[in-house]
């Protein structure tokens, strides 16, 4: 079967001018060079492309784009993702930098010639690429997947709970960033409310008592009516289940309540999910395999042919290190960058986009 090619056209444009200095590095010129198979010019020709090429190349790259990997997590560098293409001809390949507001609409091109003096282009020329659309991947046996910022669209509902808790007692309001931190690194909601709140209002008589009051209330008022499935879940699941894949559930929350959601959603979730493992189920929570070790027991699938799924870079963390495959959404805590840093094998805009990338003919009925 022939490959699919994607036609792709813009506008040539200058670039920042820093894309030589950074091909340079012997890190990052080496693996490049491994992965296109030719030494690079240090330079990149820079296209700027409509926002439906822009999502589309954005989609492919974090989710079958090779890795180009930072030698250390703390030397400042991001890692990329490169995808081979033809320029007229011309061998080449696409970089793309993993962060967050990295030239949204702008296609970055290496060559191992000067690619405006190989095509006799300049800025303002009109220039078409084809890129290669590698086939989807086999739908593995097994999947498990995270809740909250994964399958349930809670974390921005989290973060109004909390204000709304410190608004009560009078106290500052926490930066987002820092609370969604806190989140993806594996402490729990109420930890962080109790870290937060301690010792903050010492005038007030019994106040660690009153303030767990409060949340309390506000949790058990708010969460139930307001918290959803992600759009397109209940469907993506059902498919799922008809093609035989064996689900479960990891979650770091001890609310069981949360899956009651999924029975309003006219969804059997102990059908669906043979595996369920809360905070309590386990010593140790992720970021620490061990939770994802219970399920996978449970499900009686072995680790190499099941993905771990989820928004955090604790669940990330946790399937790398148990030698998982691991897929990263940018629905919950964790950004692009972040997710790209622990090791995520795909980054997905959310957790339906797997059936783009995956063969899931046999789910369809």
């Amino acid at each position: 079967m022939a490959a699919e090619i994607k036609k792709i056209t813009g506008t040539i444009q200058s670039g920042r001018g820093e894309a030589g200095g950074f091909l340079s590095i012997d890190w990052v010129s080496g693996q490049c060079r491994q992965i296109c198979g030719f030494s690079l010019f240090p330079g990149t020709l820079n296209v700027e492309i409509g926002p439906g090429d822009a999502d589309f190349i954005r989609q492919l790259a974090c989710a079958r784009g090779t890795r180009v990997i930072p030698p250390s997590k703390d030397d400042g560098f991001c890692e990329a993702r490169i995808l081979p293409l033809k320029i007229e001809g011309q061998d080449a390949a696409l970089v793309f930098p993993m962060v967050n507001d990295y030239y949204e609409t702008t296609a970055e091109i290496v060559a191992p010639v000067q690619l405006k003096k190989f095509l006799g282009r300049d800025d303002g020329d009109s220039l078409t690429f084809d890129l290669e659309v590698p086939e989807r991947l086999p739908l593995p046996r097994g999947i498990i997947f995270d809740l909250d910022g994964t399958l349930i669209d809670s974390i921005g509902l989290y973060y109004s709970i909390f204000c709304e808790g410190l608004r009560h007692f009078n106290l500052d309001m926490p930066d987002k960033d820092w609370l969604l931190e806190a989140m993806g690194c594996g402490t729990g909601f109420w930890e962080l409310w109790e870290n937060s709140t301690a010792g903050k209002a010492d005038s007030i008589a019994d106040f660690n008592s009153k303030s767990s009051a409060v949340f309390d209330e506000i949790w058990h008022r708010r969460y139930d009516k307001e918290v959803r499935l992600f759009p397109g879940v209940p469907e993506l699941l059902t498919r799922l289940h008809k093609a035989g894949t064996r689900m479960g559930v990891v979650t770091s929350s001890f609310y069981v309540n949360k899956m009651n959601l999924f029975a309003e959603n006219n969804l059997d979730y102990r059908e669906l999910f043979p595996s369920i493992i809360t905070r309590k189920d386990t010593i140790r929570i992720k970021p620490h395999p061990e939770p994802l070790e219970r399920c996978l027991e449970q499900l009686q699938v072995e680790k190499e042919n099941c993905l771990c799924i989820g928004d955090s870079p604790c669940d990330i963390a946790a399937g790398r290190d148990l030698g998982m495959p691991t897929i990263g959404l940018m629905t919950g805590t964790g950004s692009r960058q972040v997710l790209a840093l622990e090791g995520a094998d795909l980054i997905l805009d959310d957790v339906t986009r797997i059936g783009e990338f995956f063969r899931m003919e046999d789910a369809t009925g």
